[in-house]
């Protein structure tokens, strides 16, 4: 609460400082990035083209037959083999 007030009074905005530029540029456009990922996502759903790469994907579905039975995978992984 100090700080904020120190910062209103001073008038300075504290620079942040970042690892390294690719950090620094993501952290600055992030909210232009994340809405066209959002959107290049929705338009591949619409259009039936899997999320993950540019092949046809299954009805009803947002992947490929490839990328389906790595996401069965992963799932079966992350879920302890029930």
């Amino acid at each position: 609460m100090i700080k904020k007030l120190l910062k209103k009074i001073t008038g300075k905005k504290e620079e942040k400082k970042y690892p390294n530029r690719f950090l620094k540029h993501y952290y600055l456009h992030q909210d232009k990035l994340n809405k066209e990922r959002r959107g290049s996502y929705s338009g591949r759903k619409k259009a039936g083209i899997c999320v993950r790469c540019h092949h046809k994907a299954v009805s009803g579905i947002v992947f490929c037959d490839f990328h389906q039975k790595l996401q069965k995978g992963y799932n079966k992984k992350a879920r302890g083999n029930k």
